[in-house]
């Protein structure tokens, strides 16, 4: 089924050969007219169905599968107001991101709400599967027409490791970022190619620190990778252009007194965290690479970057293509010392489908190079390992309508308690759908977003009398936590006198408790949780605790 290049120049089939070479430019033939087509309507039904089947789920409402990217959104609404945070009246930084609240701004004007982000990452998914597929036409692994069977393998994968179809409904930016990793991977096949990389290729090396933090490991091996590959001024550019972004970003977290680096990174990174305090950064380094091999997709991304390594051995004499796959490997390695996993298939993704489609961009290149059984043995093996390294997306689709009713039975509904049953300032550890489009303080006790909350937890004095010294100064009269995320303890003068029972899927917590405080008017409170019981979803239960 598999043809090498180096037996197609014996049988003299000079179409085989001109769509192996990786220097001619993009075919127009029947290949790009099926694979790709079929591709992207493969791609928009399943995400339609999935899509639907969320909003379904959800009561007829567009809930994304996690409650972060409401805080972007509650972010995005403050910074049209002159402020930053999730709260008016106080700044903070809990965006997990420089420019993605900058772009759900503009959403937000436009009133669009959460099909904001939701149209941003339905474009980004679809142009990365185009861009993956292109890149690897280029590269001459999807033309021949008696290797469709392989194209519609990869293509299919091509969706799979982008995770296409469950990342959009996350509601994140990590769509926009895996576009502008696989587009920025595109750029530097270009320039192995001796082809100057285009405008695009600029704007998605730039936006790559710019939307993720984590992708500035990536933006800088591709910055050396243009360097080598002879586009200087090319590298030059986009590096002065991101220092200054993060020199802007970086005098106006100063100028508001907050901290360099936004709080969901310092909280949730603990390399970044021990980096910025000047602690032990070679230890936590160690520590996060023991983990990796541990987790069972860091495991599977070591596996692809050793696979990498020995397909970069017949193409020791192609220096472009080398440079590219060095380029990739630098990125994996970055993640494996610095990157996280998981929190519902999302932070690694980036990663993956880069690894994935560097692996088979090399297995294309060395078609020429090797014989039939080497080529085709390569290619399975590929194939085979790439296809393991996207299980979990396939998983990520599957339990994303679930994902999706978890959020709308719990947070949802604690959003609707706050806003419109109890109307006055809350206190939660879940940040996100209670703040988005509040009017009233939101008091986070977790401190993504609180700066008092975060430095307390640091300085290790975080507990039930900083809690109620916070909820006091915020005239905080319900407090929606959970409590095993308190070991400490609640404040003493916190009463319990409720508990909501959910199903959660990507929740920390299926039970939420509900507190009043001495700030509190019982008598509103009470009828607050009676209408809120007798107003939940089927699968979700209040109990009412006696006074």
């Amino acid at each position: 089924m598999f043809l090498s290049g180096r037996d197609s120049l014996h049988t003299g089939d000079r179409d085989h050969v001109a769509a192996a070479s990786p220097d001619r430019p993009l075919l127009s033939g029947s290949i790009w007219q099926n694979v790709p087509l079929a591709t992207a309507l493969l791609w928009l039904g399943l995400f339609v169905v999935v899509l639907i089947c969320c909003i379904a789920l959800c009561n007829g409402r567009l809930i994304f599968t996690l409650d972060d990217p409401y805080i972007h959104l509650a972010v995005a609404d403050h910074i049209r107001s002159g402020g930053y945070g999730v709260n008016a009246s106080e700044v903070s930084s809990p965006s997990s991101s420089i420019i993605w609240p900058y772009l759900l701004v503009v959403t937000e004007t436009l009133h669009l709400g959460a099909f904001g982000p939701l149209l941003i990452n339905a474009v980004a998914a679809a142009a990365t599967v185009a861009t993956f597929l292109r890149i690897l036409e280029t590269a001459g692994l999807l033309a021949p027409a008696q290797e469709k069977p392989l194209s519609f393998i990869v293509a299919l994968l091509a969706i799979l490791s982008s995770s296409a179809i469950a990342l959009p409904m996350t509601g994140m930016e990590h769509s926009l970022h895996v576009w502008a990793t696989i587009t920025t991977f595109g750029g530097l096949v270009e320039a192995a190619r001796g082809r100057p990389p285009t405008r695009m290729h600029f704007v998605a090396l730039v936006l790559l620190p710019l939307i993720r933090f984590e992708g500035a490991a990536f933006a800088l091996a591709a910055i050396g990778g243009f360097a080598l590959l002879g586009r200087r001024r090319f590298a030059g550019a986009a590096a002065i252009v991101i220092l200054c972004a993060f020199a802007g970003y970086f005098a106006r977290m100063a100028s508001l007194g907050l901290p360099l680096l936004p709080s969901s990174v310092l909280l949730k990174s603990h390399v970044a965290e021990t980096a910025y305090e000047g602690t032990s950064v070679v230890a936590s380094i160690l520590r996060n690479l023991g983990a990796s091999f541990q987790d069972p997709t860091g495991f599977r991304l070591t596996l692809l970057g050793l696979a990498l390594a020995c397909a970069m051995w017949p193409l020791r004499v192609d220096r472009g293509a080398l440079t590219v796959c060095a380029t990739v490997l630098v990125a994996i390695g970055a993640h494996l010392a610095f990157g996280q996993y998981g929190w519902f298939y999302r932070y690694e993704v980036y990663i993956v489908a880069l690894a994935v489609l560097a692996l088979l961009y090399a297995v294309a290149r060395a078609r020429t190079l090797l014989s039939v059984p080497q080529w085709t043995a390569a290619t399975l093996a590929s194939v085979g390992l790439a296809g393991l390294a996207s299980v979990g997306y396939v998983s990520a689709a599957l339990e994303t309508p679930f994902a999706s009713r978890g959020i709308y039975e719990q947070h949802y509904q604690l959003r609707r308690f706050a806003q419109q049953l109890y109307d006055r300032p809350v206190a939660v550890n879940d940040l996100g759908l209670v703040a988005w489009r509040n009017p009233n303080f939101v008091l986070d006790l977790w401190g993504l977003g609180s700066e008092r909350v975060r430095k307390a937890k640091l300085a290790g004095h975080y507990g039930p009398d900083e809690m109620a010294a916070l909820a006091d100064q915020h005239h905080v009269g319900v407090a929606m936590i959970y409590d095993s995320w308190f070991p400490k303890g609640v404040p003493a003068s916190w009463k319990k006198v409720a508990v909501l029972h959910t199903i959660p899927v990507t929740g920390e917590q299926g039970d939420v408790d509900f507190y009043i405080t001495p700030a509190a008017e019982r008598e509103v409170v009470d009828s607050a949780l009676k209408v809120f019981a007798s107003t939940l979803p089927a699968r979700d239960r209040l109990d009412i605790l006696a006074r």
